[in-house]
């Protein structure tokens, strides 16, 4: 009894205190507001000026402040709705009221001291043992204020008003059990671009508790959900979706903080205007570690998966973070790409350019994979100039197979399959190894090249090198269009290309964006074994049994190259060097053995001008010439066993039976003796004595020669023959033991001859033996109208033949031995006997003037009988004999005429004066006959011949004609007796002379 007497007592007198303490505190609510306000102030510098106040009793003192102003430095940081903050008794009698036993914050409106613009630039505390204990400091502060926060529906903004959050929701507590652990858990929703609608939630642990890890002062976990992806965008193309995750996390006493995120995104689409409809990306998910200190902040682990497959795997690190110059160190694990998703993706997109489409459409994607990558930069390099950052630092290998595209088809390229190659990139040095590919029938092995691009692509320097297995006749039409493109000669020669062809390729270079530029260095050496080049109207193919050709930017060079042709092959050995000045050539050694001459040689010379048909062997050494860069030296000999060689100016070939081209100190020499020009023997030698100034000299002797083989010699008065190009200087002699051109016939003819490149000749010191007598001549022709100048002389010839050559005539008119000499013009081109100009004397002594048509109309208009005796023939039955005829002619445009035609005869003498035109055939002349008694009687009695002999005298008889018309029918008129002085002093008046000088005036 006496204990509950014990126990009532002390009720009583709590209850008596209670109820005393409960009318102070009713009594004096304003002090206390001012006095725990007051001493929130005093712990942390933060005044809260209220609206209104209240006090109310409970197990703890509970004051609420309506509308209260958070102030610090002067400034709102926060506007609440209210503040209700429970006062334990206890602290309000021993401490001042604080720590409060629950602070809670209704609908506060948190202002954050920098600006929406400003938020990225806000720097991120630094991990470490100054970090945890500033958050120490920091709970002791808060622990003197609270044993509890509670935060209901906060928002938070921006200093330039911009919201951040709303519907923020915040518990930090701590127990009495563990004082030193506060336990916070917040949630709400954000507002700030870009993830407007984001939800996030958050549980942490901050302090030292029974059950913390060794080392760690706080952990925690953060969810987030409902976060959206509509504001990434790039060149017009965004994602849409949404992505939510969790993090788990530490923090150790010396700041580091360790962890872990997940996060996934489901039904993520790309879209675009560009797109016809959006393309579903299919549902990712991301899980990383990471591990943050005062020196790294890494992320240890990342892992991308689509759906249950790794896609990328990798992790990064940032070093030095804190320091002047932080690097970023990011190591990306394999992956494989989709190349033909991501092409049908392309060609999804609106608009492209036609050059990108037509690409992708000759693109057969293959398979990529991408292996381990790695890019370790300055943070502030990265930052600036992000692409020359990847491109100076990155690390990467990667594979492609079975890739194709189809080359554009004006290059007639087949299309390039299985495309293989290993990848790899380091700091700016691209590599490529193991490649191959096939083309057609073709095929690219080891193909291996790198790239300097540290410092971009224009100028970077590169090398590569490659095996080739080449179809010849695949390609054939793409080497063809090339031939066409350089516009190289004779390339239609070139029907077809068989076979296969070995190269090894290398080549360095500089690599540029702009234009496709020839590497600077590159060699290819090419075992053609096997290739087959047919060539139009060779006798058979070509084929390349052995050797190998090594080209490169300074030479081709050639090692035992053996070229397989119908009935013969040839061997190539030596150098080709391209120099500044020009080609230079080193020992090319050119081996022919019975090699087929007609088509190879075409492909080198027009067969219209040269021409040879035969086998021909021998060996030729070709080296430039120092002393005139871009001359050849040649030296050796080819030799022609058996065939035929057809000049331009011949119409008949040199059928040889061992020919030989000589080549040696700049001279080239073909000789060819013993051959046949239209069955005749022929010696024919040609000489260039300096290649370097060309010129030919050309001698030939000939058992007969018809002159007109040659295609420039002609009779004047025949058509003319095309020109012939010769476009060096010609120079030679010739010797013919007969000769003949067209039907006149000659022998021992010997000539000399020039001819300039422009088509002038000249035929001199020309003589032949020709029907008895001995005959000079010298020609010279002028090229650009054809005329000829002819000077010339025949001796002692006889004349009968000359007028039986043109076939019509069956006998001569004309016997006896001709004397001739000419100095004349004429235009070959044109008409010969209308232009022909100049002068000729003639001679013909012992001889007789046969029948013909105006002999014989002008005997018949003489009474002979008293002329005749036994020992005169009759003239009209044989002839007209004679002991000379003399005559000269001048004349032009084919008109000549002459004032001495005298015959002197036994039975009678003529004379005449006149002229002939030789075109027209026809003539104007006055004849007069005289018996040999008259003729003698005037030579007799000189003195008496005067102007009175027309009186007449019983000793003169004498008959005289005008002769016109036509040469083979001419007009005769009889001239009167009266005029026979005149005539007789004119036509008499040359052979008188010539007696006896000045006699006739």
């Amino acid at each position: 009894m006496r204990l509950v007497r014990i126990a009532a007592l002390c009720a009583l007198i709590v209850a008596v205190v209670l109820g005393a303490s409960a009318a102070l505190i009713a009594a004096n609510q304003s002090r206390i507001v001012v006095y725990v306000l007051a001493s929130v102030r005093k712990r942390t510098g933060v005044d809260i000026i209220p609206r209104a106040s209240s006090v109310h009793l409970g197990t703890h003192l509970i004051v609420v402040l309506d509308q209260p102003q958070v102030i610090a430095n002067g400034h709102e940081i926060v506007k609440l709705k209210s503040l209700r903050a429970l006062v334990s008794y206890h602290s309000i009698l021993v401490r001042s009221g604080l720590p409060l036993y629950r602070l809670t914050a209704t609908s506060p409106e948190i202002t954050l001291p920098v600006a929406s613009s400003e938020a990225a630039a806000v720097p991120m505390p630094r991990p470490g043992a100054q970090s945890i204990s500033a958050l120490q400091d920091v709970l002791h502060a808060l622990a003197r204020i609270a044993w509890r926060v509670d935060t209901i529906d906060a928002t938070v903004r921006y200093a330039d008003g911009a919201e951040l959050a709303n519907h923020v929701g915040i518990v930090a507590y701590r127990t009495h059990r563990e004082p030193s652990l506060w336990m916070l858990g917040f949630s709400g929703s954000v507002l700030g671009s870009p993830v407007s609608g984001a939800q996030i939630s958050g549980k942490i642990g901050l302090g030292i508790g029974k059950k913390s890890r060794p080392g760690e002062f706080a952990h925690g976990q953060l969810w987030t959900w409902d976060v959206p992806l509509d504001g990434i965008e790039a060149e017009g193309f965004g994602l849409a979706g949404a992505i939510q995750g969790s993090l788990k996390f530490s923090l150790h006493d010396d700041g580091s903080v360790t962890g872990e995120t997940d996060a996934s995104a489901q039904k993520l689409l790309l879209k675009s205007q560009r797109l016809a409809a959006p393309v579903d990306l299919g549902d990712y998910s991301l899980h990383t570690a990471f591990d943050i200190t005062g020196g790294k902040y890494a992320v240890t682990k990342i892992v991308l998966r689509k759906i249950n497959t790794t896609v990328l795997s990798g992790e990064t690190e940032l070093l030095g973070p804190q320091s002047g110059k932080p690097e970023l160190g990011i190591h990306v694990g394999g992956f494989n790409f989709d190349a033909a998703a991501a092409k049908q993706t392309l060609l999804s997109v609106r608009h492209l350019p036609a050059d990108l489409v037509d690409m992708l459409n000759r693109i057969t994607p293959g398979k990529v994979t991408v292996g381990a990558a790695t890019l370790s930069a300055a943070l502030s390099e990265i930052e600036t100039a992000p692409l020359d950052a990847i491109r100076r630092n990155l690390v990467v290998t990667g594979t492609i197979e079975n890739v194709g595209f189809t080359i554009p088809t004006d290059t007639k390229l087949p299309p390039v399959a299985n495309l293989s190659a290993q990848l790899g990139y380091s700091k700016g040095l691209l590599t490529i190894s193991q490649g191959t590919a096939k083309f057609g029938n073709s095929a690219l092995h080891d193909l291996v090249a790198n790239a300097n691009l540290g410092n971009g692509i224009e100028g970077a320097d590169y090398k590569t090198s490659v095996d080739v297995d080449a179809d010849l006749a695949e390609l054939y039409p793409a080497i063809a269009r090339s031939l066409d493109l350089y516009q190289l000669k004779e390339r239609d020669r070139l029907e077809r290309l068989s076979g296969r062809v070995e190269m090894v390729a290398s080549a360095s270079g500089k690599l540029s964006a702009k234009t496709l530029d020839a590497p600077k260095n590159y060699q290819v050496r090419a075992d053609p074994i096997g290739a087959v080049l047919t060539i139009k109207g060779s006798p058979g193919p070509l084929k390349v049994s052995q050797g190998t050709v090594t080209i490169n930017p300074s030479s081709i060079r050639f090692d035992h190259l053996m070229l397989a042709a119908t009935g013969g092959d040839a061997t190539l050995d030596g150098a080709v060097n391209f120099a500044k000045q020009g080609i230079a050539v080193h020992d090319l050694t050119l081996g022919l053995h019975d090699f087929p001459s007609e088509t190879w040689l075409a492909l080198l010379v027009d067969p219209s001008d040269f021409a040879v048909s035969g086998p021909i062997g021998g060996k030729v050494v070709v080296n430039s010439d120092p002393g005139n860069p871009g001359a050849m030296k040649p030296e050796g000999k080819l030799t022609l066993a058996k065939g035929g060689v057809k000049f331009n100016f011949l119409r008949s070939p040199i059928m040889v039976q061992g020919a030989t081209l000589t080549m040696r100190r700049k001279q080239l020499r073909l000789s060819m003796p013993g051959s046949k020009l239209e069955d005749q023997p022929i010696d024919f030698r040609i000489t260039v004595p300096d290649y370097t100034h060309p010129s030919i000299r050309i001698a030939a002797t000939v058992q007969k020669l018809d002159l007109e083989v040659m295609s420039f010699v002609r009779m004047p008065w025949s058509p003319a023959t095309p020109p012939i190009h010769f476009e060096v200087p010609c120079s030679g002699h010739i010797e013919a033991r007969a000769g003949n051109l067209a039907a006149f016939q000659m022998t021992d003819l010997k000539t000399d001859f020039t001819r300039s490149p422009a088509g002038d000749w000249h035929v001199y010191n020309m003589s032949a033996t020709a029907y008895r007598g001995k005959m000079k001549l010298d020609l010279t022709g002028r090229a650009p109208d054809n005329w000829i100048h002819m000077t010339g002389s025949a001796t002692d010839m006889d004349p009968a033949p000359l007028f039986m050559l043109g076939g019509k005539n069956t006998q001569s008119p004309l016997l006896g031995h001709l004397f001739l000499g000419i100095d004349l013009w004429a235009n070959t081109d044109t008409n010969f006997f209308e232009t022909l100009a100049g002068d000729m004397s003639v001679t013909v002594r012992d001889g007789t003037l046969d029948k013909f048509t105006l002999l014989s109309r002008l005997l018949s208009f003489i009474d002979i009988k008293n002329w005749l005796s036994a020992q005169i023939p009759d003239p009209r039955v044989n002839g007209i004999p004679f002991k000379t005829i003399i005559t000269d002619f001048k004349g032009q445009s084919g008109l000549f005429y002459t004032d001495n035609f005298v015959l002197q005869g036994p039975v009678m003498d003529i004379t005449a004066n006149g002229s002939i035109q030789f075109g027209a055939s026809a003539l104007d002349m006055q004849v007069g006959m005289f018996p040999f008694d008259t003729v003698d009687w005037v030579l007799n009695h000189i003195p008496l011949i005067g102007k009175r002999i027309g009186a007449g005298t019983g000793k003169l008889v004498a008959a005289y004609f005008h002769v016109s018309g036509p040469v083979s029918d001419p007009s005769i008129t009889p001239q009167p007796i009266t005029s026979v002085a005149e005539f007789v002093k004119k036509t008499l008046g040359m052979p008188i002379n010539i007696i006896r000088p000045n006699t006739i005036k």
